[in-house]
């Protein structure tokens, strides 16, 4: 049986977790788990920002930005990249990041990254709320020949997590084919 809750915090807490990024705008990192996919025709993702954020100023500005998909083992970087501001601070120096600049817009990825997508914002979402939303179509991929979709980092509520195996459905190299 179904309870009713009275605290409508509770809808959001019961969501599952949300995969942690990078997002790079011009030479500054930010951690985000406010990341979704938006759409398949045209490729886009989008992603939430806080207004006060550094980041949030850059993606303004510059009408781009890069998603870089950690793996678990950079966690430490997500820990440095997490704890202090660019506006300050050469993120890419303190988590010893290497930065190439994206081939299709003017902002740099992160190379120890194994999955990188080039964004150009088509659409700010100004809703009232704590993040306010970034719609990128995604203009460019890279993604390492290694790469295991499994290796990348959930996050909600505090917890860090791993994605999980398969239950049923098309195996990774099927979807690959698909392409």
């Amino acid at each position: 049986m179904k309870k009713v809750h009275d605290n409508l915090f509770d809808g959001i807490i019961a969501l599952p977790s949300f995969p942690v990024v990078f997002v790079t705008v011009k030479s500054n990192i930010m951690v985000a788990a406010a990341f979704h996919f938006y759409s398949f025709k045209p490729p886009s993702v989008m992603v939430g920002i806080k207004p006060e954020k550094y980041t949030y100023e850059l993606i303004t500005s510059s009408k781009e930005f890069i998603i870089n998909i950690p793996t678990k083992e950079q966690l430490d970087k997500i820990h440095i990249c997490g704890t202090i501001s660019g506006r300050n601070e050469d993120k890419y120096q303190k988590a010893s990041f290497t930065p190439l600049k994206g081939n299709k817009i003017d902002s740099y990825f992160i190379e120890e990254c194994p999955v990188n997508l080039e964004c150009q914002v088509v659409h700010h979402i100004d809703y009232e709320g704590s993040h306010k939303w970034f719609i990128g179509e995604i203009k460019e991929v890279h993604i390492d020949e290694n790469y295991i979709r499994d290796d990348a980092l959930m996050f909600w509520l505090g917890q860090f997590r791993t994605v999980g195996g398969i239950i049923e459905g098309a195996s990774n190299d099927e979807l690959l084919k698909k392409g």
